[in-house]
């Protein structure tokens, strides 16, 4: 463990984070205080494009939705771009999933512009963070570019996010509970976190409140998706999924569980597989490789079975793989700095170890 105790510590937070039903409606007022008399473009998600239009009746002459094409592809970015260069807008909005969201970010970073993010899934913690996932035509991650600060605002209407589909809900479960474990390995090994600084004690407190959130909160969330119905519980789940771990991960670090991402992507087998759904299956994969108490990755993986997330590979596309694909994975994982900067230091061999022992424990 690296010794850290005078190192400076660093976190960011998003100017104003609003969260509760119809806050969509109260975003004129927001934008108003954040730039008066602003035009906006909104990088609009298609799915819920007509709640912007009803919007823009609001703000006539000064709201133009854009819908977003699908992928955050340098393309795609700069048609974006010079839509929102044409309407002379001075604030930027990004509304939708993660690509939206990050799409959105690429065209405030490029403009210059402040940006507001109203997620309409909460699948990621994409919405607080400064980072930028940008693609290429094959999904490949070609580029993380950071904002200059993080959003100026967050906008969470949980009358939205109560209508979308189940399983994106339960990805973001799956993105948030792997923060626990992910910033204390960070913040042992001294890796810098993302505002390269040393991990601060509230990065920690956020990762815990995720996954102490996440397990006594998240059948009775489920349960309010099913019926449709906001309830306490799904208040308490959205706010760790979209804004703890946005806070715990940027602030604090990642480790094995979003390190194989760079393993697991480089299949197409899992292009169809959610974010969350491939990290939650990466922290299984991280607690055997870690030598956590048995007890420990039997109560995580008996809670991602509950809520239906992956506990093998088969789960996220890739059943059938033999070895020397899953050392690839693990030699590909072993790619990510934070992932090589661990201490006690992991190597493709104890990830491969790991993974067989997933397997073996899932069957």
């Amino acid at each position: 463990m690296t010794d850290n105790t005078t190192a400076i510590r660093v976190i960011g937070f998003p100017s104003l984070y609003v969260q509760g039903p119809g806050a969509l409606g109260q975003l004129p007022a927001y934008l108003e205080r954040l730039l008066p008399g602003c035009r906006a473009a909104a990088v609009v998600d298609p799915v819920v494009f007509g709640l912007f239009e009803a919007l823009s009746v609001r703000m006539p002459g000064r709201l133009t939705p854009i819908p977003f094409g699908g992928e955050c592809t340098l393309v795609e970015i700069d048609r974006l771009v010079a839509t929102a260069r044409q309407n002379e807008a001075d604030v930027i909005i990004g509304a939708g999933g993660g690509k939206a969201v990050d799409s959105a970010k690429a065209v405030a970073q490029a403009l210059d512009l402040p940006i507001a993010i109203v997620p309409t899934i909460a699948s990621s913690d994409a919405p607080t963070s400064r980072l930028i996932a940008i693609y290429d035509e094959n999904h490949k991650i070609v580029d993380v570019p950071l904002l200059r600060r993080n959003p100026d605002i967050v906008l969470v209407d949980t009358d939205v996010l109560i209508k979308a589909p189940r399983r994106f809900f339960v990805a973001g479960i799956g993105d948030a509970i792997t923060k626990k474990f992910e910033v204390e390995e960070a913040a042992a090994s001294g890796y810098p976190n993302y505002f390269q600084g040393q991990s601060t004690a509230c990065s920690l407190q956020h990762a815990q409140a995720c996954l102490d959130t996440s397990l006594r909160d998240s059948a009775a969330a489920l349960d309010a998706v099913a019926a449709g119905k906001i309830s306490p519980a799904f208040e308490r789940v959205v706010e760790a999924t979209v804004l703890y771990s946005g806070l715990a991960f940027e602030g604090g670090g990642l480790s094995v569980a979003h390190g194989m991402l760079r393993g697991l992507t480089a299949y197409p087998q899992t292009l169809g597989t959610l974010h969350g759904e491939l990290v939650a299956y990466g922290l299984l994969v991280q607690l055997q490789a870690t030598a956590q108490p048995e007890a420990t990755v039997a109560s995580i993986a008996g809670f991602l079975r509950r809520v239906g997330l992956p506990v093998r590979l088969a789960d996220i596309g890739l059943a059938g793989i033999d070895v020397a694909d899953m050392r690839r994975i693990a030699e590909l994982t072993m790619t990510a700095p934070y992932v090589a900067a661990r201490r006690p230091a992991l190597n493709a061999d104890i990830l491969l170890r790991a993974m067989e022992r997933v397997e073996t424990a899932a069957a």
